[in-house]
Parts: C-alpha cells; structure tokens; sequence
C-alpha cells in the first residue's frame, strides 16, 4: 500500500490513473518473484519483468517494471485522467485504459536477448489481462488479483495488493480443484482483504489450503519497493544523443535544456558548460554503463 501511495503521490495521479498505475507495479511484482538476481551469476544487473499496457482510452499507457529483488518503478502516460465511476460505483479503469495490447518482456542477464510477448486487452481492468497473458502467451494457467483503493474525499491511496496463482506442469485434477475452491473462499477482492487485517502470509494460507502442511511458510519474503534508476550520467548519455544544431537550437530558444524522469519525476536542467561536458563525458566513454 505505501508503495503505490508513494509512487501515486510522487507523480499526482488522478485516483483513476493511481489504480491503473498501481495494478500495473502490483503485476509487475508479482511476476518478477521469486525471479533469480544477476548476483547469482557474477552480474550486477538482475533478472526483471516490465509490463507495458498501451489503449485507446484517454490514459493512453500504463507501464512498470520490476526485478526478483522487489524494486519496481513505473509511470502512467496521461496521470490526470478523470473519468466517473463504472456501472458498479468503482473507479473506471478499464475506460481509462481502453482497447489495445500488453506487452511482457522478460530479460535475464545472460540471456542473447529478452523474451517478449504480447496479447490483446480483453478487460482493461490489468489483473484479468495479465492472467490473460498469462495463460495465452505464456501457456501458464493462471489466477491473478490486483487491486488499489484510492479515498474518494483527498484521493489518497488507502489499500493496494495483489495475489498470484499458477499452475505448474503436472498439477492433478485434485489440485486444480482445490485451488478452485480457495480462491473462490478468498473473502473480496485484494484491497478488502488488506483493510480486514489480512497479511500476505495470511493470503498464503487462504490460497494453499488443503495443499501444504500448515507449518511450512514461503521460502521468501521481500518489501517491495519504489527504486527509479535515473542519474545525471543517463542524462548526459540522452543528451548527447542530440544532433548538435538541435541542442543549439533548444539553448537559444530557451537557455538550457530541461530532462524529466517519466518515473520519479525529477527534472535536470542543463546549460552551457554542463552540455559540453555531457558530450565529452559520452565520447570519452566515461559514464557509467
């Protein structure tokens, strides 16, 4: 819930973008975990999952990625959206986000290249689509809840989780069924859960019933949070992908040259000897890669 209050907050999303915004990191999460890091392998960088949900609707775009360490960051296209509520009083997502496609990449550091899929938004609602994708693109039969409540007076976030069921290669019938029957005993959706008190190990125990010994807890656990990567030597690798004319052409007019983090959005401003340094920093391959 933090999280996606924070990330609401730091970008002034409208409440209709906040739950589309926070669906997709929720998403995002939960299928990057569990997700093995670069650190395994000697690599700094970590195995991640992005989300990228483009529609016709006036939101236009929904996107967040994620990696197995919790870090995720994301941003929504038009955050001051304002649409009325759907036919059952709730906060219209599906109309903010419209018809289109979702996009899924999944990288590993030692992988030649990512893997991508793609399907069509059959709901618009995020967590329907995902399972969706899921089952269609990656032949993971899947449930998925994802859900953000947002307070109808300051707009705030007040509840956000999610929950993610798959079925793995030789699940039995058995199974199935019961993994049927917990999900339909799961008491609201996942933000009802949230507000009656329910932690995630909580929802664990709801979801597993009946499949494990009642000792056994996840593995794992993590605290998820909010980590933008932007730095000024991103800002200067971006500046000094400008044809020249054009970043004089900018100075003139305006004086210096404005960058804006879609993410976290913090602004870098760049004149004069600043620029020259972003190109001799670029072509003497001193930023970071």
């Amino acid at each position: 819930t933090g999280l996606v209050a924070g990330a609401a907050q730091m970008q002034a999303t409208s409440p209709v973008a906040s739950a589309a915004l926070g669906r997709t990191m929720i998403c995002s999460l939960m299928l990057a975990a569990g997700k093995k890091t670069g650190e395994m392998y000697g690599e700094v960088e970590q195995e991640s999952v992005q989300i990228d949900v483009r529609g016709d609707g006036p939101l236009k775009q929904s996107f967040a990625t994620a990696d197995g360490r919790g870090e995720v960051r994301g941003y929504v296209a038009q955050p001051f959206v304002h649409l009325p509520p759907n036919s059952q009083g709730k906060l219209d997502v599906a109309g903010a986000v419209g018809k289109g496609i979702i996009t899924v990449v999944r990288n590993n550091p030692l992988w030649k290249q990512p893997y991508s899929g793609i399907t069509q938004i059959v709901s618009g609602e995020i967590a329907v689509d995902m399972a969706h994708y899921l089952t269609e693109s990656e032949q993971t039969p899947s449930a998925l809840g994802a859900g953000v409540l947002v307070d109808s007076k300051d707009e705030h976030v007040i509840a956000s989780g999610g929950w993610l069921v798959q079925m793995l290669p030789g699940a039995t019938d058995e199974t199935i069924t019961q993994i049927e029957k917990n999900i339909g005993s799961l008491d609201g959706s996942p933000t009802d859960l949230i507000r009656s008190g329910k932690t995630a190990n909580d929802i664990c125990d709801i979801l597993s019933a009946g499949l494990r010994d009642d000792e056994v807890y996840p593995a794992t656990m993590i605290k998820p949070r909010f980590a933008c990567k932007c730095s000024i030597e991103k800002v200067y690798r971006t500046i000094a992908l400008l044809p020249r004319h054009e970043m004089e052409e900018v100075l003139e007019e305006q004086g210096k040259i404005e960058v804006k983090c879609e993410f976290c959005k913090r602004n870098y401003h760049l004149a004069g000897a600043e620029l020259e340094d972003a190109y001799k920093t670029v072509t003497d391959g001193g930023a970071d890669k």
